[in-house]
C-alpha cells in the first residue's frame, strides 16, 4: 500500500466482494416513476453504469498484476493472472444477467463501454479471455445485430490475441 495505492489482488477481491453484496440491490428491471415523497430507487442505467465501472476498474487492477515483483517470478505471476480472471469475467456474467438488457441497451449502452475497455488495455491475456467472455455470457442474437463493432474491435487487439480462434469461438456459439 504504498503512496496509498492499493494491492491489486486485494483490491481484485474487494471489487467482487461489492459486486457479490449489490447482485439482489441493483435494480434489473424497468420499474414506474415513484410519486413524490416516495422513496425513488436507481435506475436500469445506474445499474449497468455500476457494473460497467467495477468491469473496468477491476480489468486495470487485474493488468495491473503482470507487472508486481521479480521479473524472474513472471511464469509464476501468469499462472495467478490465469486463476484470478474469473473474478474479471464476473462482471460480465453479471451485465448478462440484467432483466433489462435488450438489443437496444446492449448495442448502445453496454457493449461499446465493455469493447472499449477491452481494446484499451492492451493486455493479451486480459483481451483474449474477456472477448471469449462477452461471445459465451451474452445471447447469440445480440452478437449477429452487433457484429461490425465486435469485429472493428477484434481488429484493435494485441498482436498476441489469437483472433482466429476468438472467431471460431463466434462461429460455434
Amino acid at each position: 500500500m504504498c503512496c496509498g495505492m492499493q494491492h491489486p489482488l486485494r483490491g481484485l477481491f474487494l471489487r467482487n466482494y461489492l459486486l457479490q453484496c449489490t447482485k439482489n440491490v441493483l435494480p434489473d428491471v424497468e420499474v414506474e416513476v415513484a410519486r413524490p415523497g416516495e422513496y425513488e430507487g436507481g435506475t436500469i442505467s445506474d445499474s449497468i453504469d455500476f457494473i460497467s465501472l467495477n468491469f473496468s476498474e477491476m480489468n486495470k487492477l487485474w493488468v495491473r498484476m503482470q507487472h508486481l515483483g521479480h521479473t524472474h517470478n513472471k511464469e509464476k505471476r501468469e499462472r495467478e493472472r490465469q486463476e484470478l480472471r474469473i473474478l474479471v469475467g464476473t462482471n460480465l456474467v453479471r451485465l448478462s444477467q440484467l432483466e433489462c438488457i435488450d438489443m437496444n441497451k446492449y448495442k448502445k449502452n453496454v457493449l461499446p463501454g465493455v469493447l472499449e475497455q477491452v481494446v484499451s488495455c492492451r493486455d493479451a491475456i486480459a483481451q483474449e479471455y474477456l472477448i471469449e467472455c462477452i461471445i459465451q455470457v451474452f445471447p447469440d442474437d445480440f452478437h449477429l445485430q452487433t457484429l461490425t463493432p465486435f469485429l472493428r474491435a477484434c481488429a484493435e487487439l494485441h498482436a498476441n490475441v489469437n483472433v482466429k480462434n476468438i472467431i471460431i469461438s463466434l462461429i460455434d456459439s
